[in-house]
């Protein structure tokens, strides 16, 4: 197995976009010299893509979360009317 593989394997679950480079320039050694190792390649590549697309959806989720918080401070801010007091009641 190369080392090319191995980096491509440990890559892929560290920072998946360099797994799935490494991974396919693993695929393509392995398919140009025949040497073993293209189920752990082709593994890494998988796994680089699955890690990247969850990367992607965290993002996504965090930056939805993230707004729906502000949007609930401002509704929480504008129900709050300038007629009203928080110690008297309405004036």
């Amino acid at each position: 197995m190369s080392g090319l593989t191995l980096s491509a394997m440990v890559a892929s679950i560290i920072f998946g976009p360099l797994g799935i480079v490494l991974g396919h320039m693993a695929l393509r050694q392995i398919k140009k010299t025949g040497a073993d190792g293209r189920g752990v390649a082709l593994a890494a590549t998988v796994i680089g893509y699955i890690m990247t697309a969850a990367g992607i959806l965290s993002v996504i989720v965090a930056l939805t979360f993230w707004n729906s918080l502000d949007d609930y401070n401002a509704s929480a801010t504008e129900s709050t009317s300038a007629s009203e007091s928080f110690v008297g009641g309405p004036r």
